[in-house]
């Protein structure tokens, strides 16, 4: 898959970062001194009343932040009203008398916190960095970026386990970095004054996503579609990145999948789905939709507008060439001969010698190259109309025998 780097504005500090020259003067409390590189985060905060500190005006810094304390900050920095109609999260060990009993209730309401195996939720636990990063993903809708070996600088973190993909999207987005520079430290605790700044700095930097739910509660998610006659559409354009967040079974029902798109820059892009329709005991029916995907910048903030397609677009058809031909006009005539383009435009290919047309309509046709030495070769293309869930023609291209 094509690398994409993306910048969502400042490149952010990390946990183990040196220490700031961005601290801010304002201080509130004493053992928070400016040169502490999380010392603006806990001002800030606590100057909006996200974060507090104890007695005497102490913030404790070094302390590990609990599992109450990192759901009742959340909280706050999501806007939530935890207070107001709060269904019982079922932990045996938070009882509506604790303090923290709303802001837990209502972050595993959304599913954005869980408890132990064993019915509790410790809310006085400390926090590990893997568990932070998960909770800070999943509270701002972090974009579920899929990794592959070579962009995973750390040791003992696996992108295909829970917190290891999470903290490799915190990565990614430069909201921290590891204890070493392969060593994320993901078992280890976090303290008041790392957590104050992972939370600024992921409020700041997050990209607003665009979520497509389904639509029923029999209905299910299963594929970002290609196209395999041609290779017009990308999974994940230059435009958006698209991933599949599933639903969970809950006594319930399930909670439903959606498809979270993160805009990368303006443009126009394609987005094809695929679906079931059923349980997994029962008969399953295949749902298609498709769509364009229009990134546009508003108060300087990319957003991603989907809107529902109908249209069969303009498609590749790619012209196998050798390494040494060069291609200087292609002809273009249906196979009785109808001449549809005499210097037909093409276009190359970045990491091939190929080069590709775009077809509009189905049909047979003939394309002639020639090639810069003067000499030809001949392809049929046969175009078919597309089943209506997708956007582009089924193309397939064959070299003819040598023309000369």
């Amino acid at each position: 898959m094509k690398k994409i780097w993306i910048t969502f504005g400042t490149v952010a500090l990390a946990l183990s970062l040196p220490l700031s020259s961005m601290a801010a003067s304002n201080q509130k409390f004493t053992d928070v001194p400016e040169t502490k590189h999380f010392a603006e985060a806990v001002n800030e905060l606590a100057e909006r009343h996200i974060i507090t500190g104890y007695a005497n005006s102490l913030f404790k810094p070094g302390n590990p932040i609990t599992r109450g304390q990192a759901a009742a900050i959340i909280a706050k920095l999501m806007k939530l009203n935890p207070d107001y109609m709060v269904k019982d999260p079922g932990f045996k060990d938070v009882s509506k008398a604790n303090g923290y009993h709303n802001a837990i209730a209502k972050l595993a309401e959304l599913e954005v916190i869980g408890g132990y195996e064993d019915g509790r939720f410790g809310p006085n636990d400390p926090v590990k960095r893997g568990q932070l990063a998960s909770i800070l993903v999943k509270a701002f809708d972090l974009p579920r970026f899929a990794f592959n070996a070579e962009e995973n600088p750390f040791h003992y973190v696996k992108p295909n386990t829970s917190h290891g993909a999470n903290v490799l999207i915190l990565h990614k987005l430069g909201i921290t970095t590891g204890v070493t520079s392969d060593r994320f430290g993901i078992n280890e605790w976090v303290t008041r004054g790392q957590a104050a700044k992972l939370m600024q700095l992921t409020e700041r930097v997050q990209p607003e996503t665009y979520s497509l739910e389904t639509w029923g509660p029999m209905l299910r998610f299963s594929e970002i579609m290609t196209d395999e006659d041609t290779d017009e559409f990308a999974v994940n354009s230059e435009v958006y990145y698209a991933a599949i967040i599933k639903g969970r079974q809950t006594p319930s029902g399930y909670t439903g999948d959606r498809v979270q798109v993160t805009p990368l820059k303006e443009g126009r892009g394609t987005l094809q789905l695929g679906g079931n329709y059923g349980m997994e005991n029962q008969n399953i029916k295949r749902y298609y939709h498709k769509y364009y995907v229009d990134v546009k910048k508003v108060d300087g903030k990319l957003k991603a507008k989907l809107v529902y397609a109908s249209d069969i677009l303009k498609t590749r058809a790619r012209l196998k060439l050798a390494v040494d031909e060069k291609v200087e006009n292609i002809h273009f005539v249906r196979t009785n001969g109808e001449v549809l383009s005499s210097n037909m435009p093409f276009e190359g290919y970045t990491d091939s010698p190929d080069v590709f047309i775009r077809v509009n309509k189905p049909g047979n046709f003939i394309a002639t190259v020639r090639f810069t030495n003067g000499k030809e070769a001949r392809y049929t293309v046969d175009v078919k109309a597309p089943t209506t869930h997708m956007l582009y023609y089924k193309v397939k291209t064959t070299k003819m025998l040598d023309a000369n």
